[in-house]
């Protein structure tokens, strides 16, 4: 067996193999035995014609298939040694002509990890929005909180207002049909959350306990049901509840109730600092994300195509697994998105290019700068770990014992991270209103 390699090219490796005639006579004698056992020939116990009438019934192609993945991979594999090469991605055969007796030859083209050329990687000037927590964003956390312990006040006379919550029974038609998933019993509704199809809600104003009405609505032309998108629908409503949302007054009682703190001054305060706290960490990502955005545009690299599909791939599977999450299947999404996979993969692929693009470039600034991990660092971060997962230190130690490298390595490549943002010159600017959004959970607030 023998190998040579052609080319390297766009970070494609191009091979020449072949494999000499006695190996792949070896190889078709291995398939023989195989095959021979699953073929009845007249004249022969199952298993014992020999190989010669076997091939003469069936050609000598019934064989071909079980050779070749006997003596493909081994010699592709002894190819990758001679020649070190390091496959980064599942290589790709183009097979020739099989004759029994002759040299075969087979041409594979494999990704190999690309070489990256750094470029500027100190004084990149980046621009991010940076926002303040302001008083009205602790406003609105405490009118959340207000809303989420409202108190519902049953109305017996008084009509559905805005905000009331209705509970209704409801069966709904297309021509004086039911249609399938179109009837609710003892549904609650909040009118104005728009959580129904639209004008539906709306119509529900003003009516009182026990009264019906026949709502009328039109489905969106992008409903998920494309049986109902566009279609023109009653509604046979009734009203059994109407409830109205008392919000409570931010006193001390308020906050004693719904938190570990004595007074509202102490709640405001510690929403605040959850507030900071969040806002702290959001643009210390943002600023990652733009370094590292910048650091790429000054480096060279050539990605295999096959790598960034790879990485839509394992995209894709994390997607899965958050809507498996939400109780809804990859099938379902793309019916309600009318969308499909082609597209989805589509919309990956920058996002897949930048982040292979990235983890190239960090990993060769590892190399480049000989980024250590210190004892304390390394004690640190088994701590942390361990406090994740609620264990003593020792435990700790023994699970991470197979992923430890992997555990180091993604430390050293943090703190590629932190040397870009650390040398970076970084202005500011101002955000957007649609980025002063600041994601805290209720728990991180109160208990």
């Amino acid at each position: 067996m023998g190998a040579k390699l052609e080319k390297i090219e766009n970070s494609e490796a191009y091979l020449d193999v072949e494999v000499d005639a006695e190996t792949l006579e070896q190889g078709l004698e291995k398939a023989y035995r195989k095959v021979v056992q699953k073929v009845n020939l007249p004249g022969f116990r199952k298993g014992k014609a020999p190989r010669t009438f076997l091939e003469a019934h069936y050609g000598k192609e019934i064989l071909f298939e079980d050779a070749l993945e006997l003596v493909i991979p081994d010699a592709y594999e002894k190819a990758l040694v001679d020649l070190e090469i390091e496959p980064i991605a599942n290589p790709e055969f183009d097979i020739g002509e099989i004759k029994p007796g002759e040299v075969l030859q087979f041409k594979v083209k494999v990704a190999v990890k690309p070489e990256v050329i750094l470029g500027k990687m100190e004084g990149l000037e980046v621009s991010v929005p940076i926002q303040k927590i302001s008083e009205a964003d602790i406003d609105d956390r405490m009118e959340d909180m207000r809303s989420r312990y409202a108190k519902l006040i049953e109305k017996t006379e008084d009509p559905s207002e805005l905000g009331d919550t209705v509970t209704i029974d409801f069966a709904g038609f297309i021509d004086d049909t039911a249609f399938e998933g179109g009837t609710g019993e003892d549904y609650q509704l909040e009118l104005g959350s728009n959580t129904f199809i639209p004008g539906f809600e709306e119509q529900l104003i003003g009516l009182r306990a026990g009264d019906s009405k026949e709502v009328k609505v039109v489905f969106p032309e992008s409903y998920h049901a494309e049986d109902l998108a566009g279609k023109d629908a009653v509604f046979k409503t009734t009203i059994k509840k109407i409830e109205h949302k008392e919000l409570r007054q931010l006193d001390d009682e308020f906050a004693q109730e719904v938190s570990e703190f004595d007074s509202v001054a102490e709640l405001r305060n510690d929403i605040k600092a959850n507030l900071e706290k969040a806002n702290d960490h959001r643009q210390k990502e943002i600023i990652k994300r733009e370094v590292l955005a910048k650091a790429a545009e000054e480096c060279t690299i050539e990605i295999p195509q096959v790598v960034i599909e790879n990485q839509v791939q394992t995209i894709l599977g994390q997607f899965e697994q958050r809507l498996g999450s939400q109780g809804i299947n990859l099938e379902q999404y793309f019916q309600l998105t009318k969308s499909n996979l082609h597209e989805f993969r589509q919309d990956m692929l920058p996002e897949a290019e930048r982040t292979v693009k990235t983890n190239y470039i960090l990993e060769k600034l590892v190399e480049e700068k000989g980024f250590e991990l210190t004892d304390e660092e390394i004690d640190k971060q088994i701590e942390e770990m361990a406090a994740q997962m609620g264990i003593d230190l020792e435990q700790a130690k023994q699970n991470l014992e197979g992923v430890w490298d992997n555990i180091k390595y993604n430390m050293k490549v943090e703190k590629a991270i932190q040397y870009l943002v650390d040398n970076a010159v970084i202005s500011e600017k101002e955000a957007s209103a649609q980025g002063n959004e600041i994601e805290v959970e209720p728990e991180e607030q109160v208990e």
